[in-house]
């Protein structure tokens, strides 16, 4: 979604490369933007040096990104596989290094607002995901790259098959149950901003190993938010909340069950999936703006039309 979001937003001012690994999806980018595709996988140390020869940045923002998954899963994608272009980068001469992490690095099963990035992270984070994206963070940092990593929240449009299918897996006889009556204050980010905010990262001047907030600068309830969203795409569904409390700890059976007597399959809800929904989280993007110069251009609203309009005819 955000690599797709950057090349269309900016193939007309750029010599873009994207490396991928669905051979199909790449040649259909590359055909219709111009765009130079690679199918190279993070493994392949070897095809990475040669991308990213003659490279003058480059941004990395591959990783298994979900609230499920196999601990080794997520230490080969988002630890080994930062490692990896990491060092093609560095062999390669390249200048300038973004690297897109995460604010699920903040999240702690509590309720927190205006976060900046200088807070102390939880002793111990709130999933796999997490940890090795802050594992993955520190490998940038100490790299000998000239750095910026940024983290943006929430990422939502075009392309999007996390947040908003996951929620609407939940709408049953025009009713969406939430695990939480709560309505909780929250940021999201329209993935067109993130883009502008890479570009501003990759011609910022050097300050390697800053550190940036991203969102929408718009904190809202959650329940505004996909009312606006399922008045477009599910007409008439009506939110109920559920009491957190009280569901909570059977969500966290169910999860052992399926974790450790089904093999590891992903259950429909996670703890830390129904925490999301209860507890209020936005971040301060305020560095980000003085900085950087960032201010996001497309409004929640308008972000929710456009996905709305890209859900009803899905393109590449």
């Amino acid at each position: 979604m955000l690599g797709q979001a950057l090349i269309r937003l900016y193939h007309q001012h750029y010599k873009l490369h994207f490396l991928g690994r669905n051979k199909l999806l790449g040649e259909q980018i590359e055909k219709q933007y111009g765009a130079t595709f690679h199918q190279v996988d993070l493994a392949d140390i070897d095809a990475l040096k040669t991308c990213c020869l003659e490279m003058d940045a480059v941004v990395h923002c591959a990783a298994l990104s979900s609230p499920w998954g196999k601990p080794e899963d997520f230490k080969a994608s988002n630890i080994i596989g930062t490692e990896h272009i990491l060092s093609a980068s560095q062999q390669a001469g390249v200048k300038r290094f973004v690297h897109i992490s995460t604010p699920s690095l903040y999240f702690d099963f509590k309720s927190q607002t205006a976060i900046k990035e200088s807070d102390k992270l939880p002793l111990l984070f709130c999933n796999e995901y997490a940890r090795t994206k802050a594992e993955a963070e520190q490998r940038v940092l100490n790299s000998a790259l000239d750095t910026i990593i940024l983290r943006p929240r929430g990422i939502f449009g075009p392309q999007d098959r996390a947040i908003v299918p996951r929620l609407l897996r939940f709408i049953k006889n025009k009713k969406l149950f939430l695990p939480s009556s709560r309505n909780p204050l929250v940021d999201l980010t329209y993935v067109d901003n993130v883009a502008d905010a890479i570009i501003l990262s990759v011609n910022a001047p050097s300050m390697t190993g800053a550190i940036f907030n991203i969102t929408n600068g718009q904190p809202k309830n959650i329940q505004f938010m996909l009312s606006a969203l399922l008045a477009q795409l599910v007409p008439n569904t009506k939110i109920v909340g559920l009491n957190y409390h009280a569901i909570s700890g059977l969500v966290k059976v169910n999860q052992w069950v399926y974790q450790y007597l089904l093999n590891h399959k992903e259950p429909r809800l996670t703890d830390y999936s129904a925490a999301l929904l209860h507890y209020d989280q936005t971040l301060d993007i305020s560095k980000a703006q003085s900085v950087l110069g960032y201010q996001p251009k497309i409004s929640i609203e308008e972000g929710i039309k456009r996905y709305a309009i890209w859900h009803k005819n899905p393109t590449i």
